[in-house]
């Protein structure tokens, strides 16, 4: 399960090497990051091992996810993986994993928030909710059908995409769980300091529930 205080959520960016996501890690968690996402599709599932086993060097596997690779998630142990539409179906991988370990799913729509809560995820990750560099040309959702979804789910609904400190509390306002953020981190010349910056905006926006 998630935490009770609003998640921040740092994903990799596929474009870095594992020297500099270790650093980058490391800072982003000093500054408050809860979770990192292994998301690096270009990269094959022993290279994902090596990455998982370096860093939790550093950090608790607890807070390690893996992005697609069920059967790196399950050899690791770690805190769990996320899916996305290309992956293996939720049913499948949930019968893989430890009975510990959390399935996150991506959803881009109220229906599949629906349907993949009822399939056993542990939580959602709805995006991009504003303009981003990962998704160029693609129309951001907004805020709106993010709070649909989080008032219409009984599993926690992360918001992604496009998010800056600066747009955190307009995200937190919808109710939903935390936040998952990419370049706003990783490229940024003081990765602890923009972890901090988005953590002092959760904590604030949890402190006025």
């Amino acid at each position: 399960m998630m935490e009770l205080r609003q998640t921040l959520h740092l994903v990799t960016s596929g474009k870095q090497s594992l020297e500099q996501v270790v650093e980058i890690v490391r800072a982003a968690f000093k500054g408050g990051a809860d979770f990192v996402h292994i998301r690096e599709k270009q990269r094959t599932a022993r290279e994902i091992l090596q990455w998982v086993e370096t860093l939790a060097e550093y950090i608790p596997r607890s807070r390690i996810i893996v992005n697609d690779r069920v059967d790196v998630a399950v050899v690791t142990h770690s805190k769990g993986v996320h899916l996305a539409y290309h992956s293996l179906p939720p049913a499948q991988a949930k019968q893989l994993l430890h009975n510990d370990q959390l399935m996150g799913c991506s959803i881009h729509s109220l229906s599949e928030a629906k349907s993949l809560a009822q399939s056993g995820a542990g939580y959602l990750l709805y995006g991009h909710i504003y303009p981003s560099a990962s998704k160029p040309g693609l129309t951001a959702r907004g805020t709106d059908e993010l709070s649909r979804i989080v008032k219409q789910v009984d599993i926690p609904v992360i918001a992604i995409g496009g998010i800056t400190p600066e747009r955190t509390g307009e995200v937190m306002r919808t109710g939903c769980a935390g936040i998952a953020v990419l370049s706003g981190i990783t490229g940024a010349t003081d990765p602890e300091e923009a972890a901090r910056a988005y953590r002092r905006e959760l904590d604030a926006k949890g402190k006025e529930k």
